[in-house]
């Protein structure tokens, strides 16, 4: 920890989200320092402006001034550098999908408690005020108990030879923007919630990957019973659409910007008794308050922070998809 009482932050990977938009989120932070960086091309790990660059990831999580990483690399990527930080000694978070499959969620997650450290999944979305107002309304029943969930997270174009057009490398619209309407949902329901994937489409389109996936879901525990439903996509017309229905009225995130709202005034609709009031959010930085958030639960000051079982209970509906397709 700094003298300051900041957290020191190290970046391991340098690319298109570190340098267009997380770098400057943690810089703007009240509690975290952009400490060290490493990529392959120093340059890029020099771009992000840390005190300190390297050119390999191992160096970096050896730095004993590193108090937590952040890794934002291909998502094959994920799981090794979660192990290899942990071992030493490092906090992480990692953004999403955190790794490829529930087994795999499970023992980053186990050896995170062995090692007594923070392991977080960067689903920014969640820390957006409209994230947490929505656990507010669910949680006390203004819409009754949910019955019914749609999700879009579709947008059309990825540049060839982007890692998210190969398999090897994690790629596929359900890895990358799925995992969005699905932690929505997850992050609403209460931990012993089941669900069943009931059916799953993909279209690839000539590409190795899903370009288009589509899926429903049934989902039930004591409180509640319902359907769900989520499309993601590389190869629709834009669209990030939320409604959650219940057996007292509907919620729903207006506009196309349901998952991704930065640094932009958004709003929420709740309707009951056939009345629709709007609420109405101010611009923020959800990476920002992300960052802020997991450095103040390392330094013991709170912090609101998703649950593990989250990232568990996502990463078994993604392989129930998968298996229901392949």
């Amino acid at each position: 920890m700094s003298e300051q009482g900041m957290v020191n932050w190290g970046f391991i990977g340098a690319g298109g989200l570190a340098t267009g938009t997380t770098a400057a989120s943690l810089h703007n932070s009240k509690n975290g320092t952009l400490y060290a960086a490493a990529a392959r091309d120093e340059n890029r790990a020099r771009s992000l402006s840390p005190k300190v660059v390297y050119d390999s990831y191992e160096k970096l999580i050896q730095d004993p001034k590193v108090d937590a990483v952040y890794i934002s690399l291909n998502n094959d990527a994920h799981l090794p550098w979660i192990i290899k930080s942990l071992d030493a000694g490092k906090h992480v978070l990692c953004e999403k999908p955190m790794v490829l499959n529930a087994g795999d969620t499970d023992t980053a997650y186990q050896h995170a408690t062995d090692k007594g450290l923070l392991l977080v999944e960067a689903v920014w979305s969640l820390w957006h005020p409209r994230s947490q107002r929505l656990g507010q309304l669910v949680s006390s029943d203004a819409i009754g108990s949910p019955t019914n969930y749609l999700g879009t997270f579709t947008f059309d174009g990825v540049t060839k030879g982007n890692y998210r057009l190969d398999p090897n490398k994690g790629g596929g619209a359900l890895y990358d923007v799925g995992i969005y309407p699905l932690h929505a949902l997850v992050a609403l329901l209460a931990e012993e919630t089941n669900y069943s994937v009931t059916s799953a489409h993909e279209e690839k389109l000539g590409e190795q990957v899903d370009m288009t996936m589509k899926t429903q879901f049934n989902f039930d525990n004591s409180t509640c019973k319902g359907s769900g439903a989520i499309v993601a996509s590389f190869a629709m017309h834009p669209s990030q659409r939320f409604v959650l229905k219940g057996t007292e009225g509907e919620i729903t995130l207006p506009g196309d910007q349901a998952f991704t709202s930065y640094r932009q005034e958004s709003e929420l609709t709740i309707t009951t008794n056939g009345i629709t009031n709007t609420e109405k959010f101010a611009p923020v930085d959800s990476y920002q308050l992300m960052f802020e958030n997991v450095s103040e639960r390392i330094s013991g000051n709170g912090g609101w922070l998703p649950n593990a079982w989250q990232s568990v209970q996502v990463a078994k509906i993604l392989d129930q998809v998968f298996t229901s397709v392949r």
